[in-house]
């Protein structure tokens, strides 16, 4: 039996609308049998090269062309240079996009996946019960909703980005009190809206490439972000205030286009899920030392960082936010929760 050596492909540019990007088909057949590699997938990246997540994206696609001895390659698309996080979910699910790093609080405002359940405000209680989650039969039934859900995407495994914490540009943030009434920039997403509106402060939704002239020009007070994020794309020295509060401790999920994975034969299907696995472990190693360097540095530009002792009120003012957006998964919660 013959088969055409196919190209799974994006055409995806830097500027191109949603509409013309729903025109794109996904696939392109290479009518040249010779031609090396035979799949390429474009991944797309909101972080800078340097980033402890763009690094395990690279990681992934290293693995993947290794273990497909060269037949599939992965073009890594990094510091949003395909679009911006609302727009590559939207590309995944219409096929003009086959990979993105999506996060578990972007992907809850998409649909009522579970997923969106590992977003809740002080869900882990640490490192350990956040991996004992994902790394286990919980995380296995939430990856696989991802696909059951509808959402014409599949989730290959989870990744560590880090716990989300408070920048602010003119005052350090020492207690839930101090963000009452500062504007703090949202990524597009109700549930942490709300999570900031909990602790005082108003959300303001924007781009993630504005963030940085938005805290500059003092258009926000703040914005969230983990701290690797934070160092790697500079915005400490805007917001030299850093507050460890750990709001949100949501993963990322290596995602396929729902499109493109069917596209795939069952061998390429397993070289996927097993590099993502290998991801995975990689992403576990370095976010550690990777979160310590990025303080080390932060610390030598003399950025403010400000570690709340006692969490007791923030954990409280969320109330309302698991009143509002637990809905039918109190009892995925409550799992969650009472993992030991």
């Amino acid at each position: 039996m013959a088969f055409h050596k196919i190209k799974i492909v994006c055409a995806v540019l830097m500027g191109v609308s949603i509409t013309l990007l729903s025109a794109c088909s996904g696939i392109v057949l290479d009518q040249d049998a010779g031609a090396e590699p035979e799949i390429i997938m474009r991944y797309a990246e909101v972080n800078p090269s340097d980033h402890i997540i763009t690094r395990t994206g690279k990681y992934f696609a290293d693995c993947v062309k290794e273990m497909s001895d060269g037949r599939i390659e992965i073009e890594i698309y990094d510091a949003g240079k395909l679009g911006n996080d609302a727009q590559y979910y939207e590309q995944l699910r219409i096929g003009a996009l086959d990979m993105y790093r999506g996060n578990a609080i972007a992907l809850e405002g998409i649909s009522d996946m579970e997923v969106g359940v590992l977003a809740m405000p002080y869900l882990f209680r640490d490192n350990d019960h956040f991996w004992k989650v994902c790394d286990g039969e919980i995380g296995k039934e939430v990856l696989a909703d991802i696909q059951e859900s509808g959402s014409k995407m599949v989730g290959l495994c989870f990744l560590d980005e880090g716990a989300r914490n408070i920048m602010t540009v003119n005052a350090p943030v020492k207690d839930i009190s101090d963000l009452r009434g500062l504007k703090i920039r949202s990524m597009e997403d109700d549930l942490l809206c709300d999570v900031i509106r909990a602790t005082g402060a108003e959300p303001v939704v924007m781009d993630y490439a504005d963030v940085y002239s938005a805290l500059q020009s003092g258009a926000v007070d703040g914005a969230e972000n983990p701290v690797c994020s934070y160092y790697s794309n500079q915005f400490y020295k805007v917001a030299p205030f850093y507050t460890i509060d750990a709001h949100t401790h949501s993963p990322s999920v290596i995602l396929i286009s729902e499109i493109t994975w069917k596209h795939l034969s069952e061998e390429d299907k397993k070289i996927l899920y097993t590099a993502a696995e290998k991801a995975k472990e990689f992403n576990k190693a370095e976010i550690e030392e990777a979160e310590a360097k990025a303080y080390d540095k932060l610390r030598k530009e003399n950025v403010k960082i400000i570690q709340i002792g006692d969490m007791t009120k923030w954990q409280d003012a969320m109330g309302p936010v698991y009143e509002a957006y637990a809905g039918n998964h109190r009892l995925l919660i409550d799992k969650i929760r009472n993992l030991r």
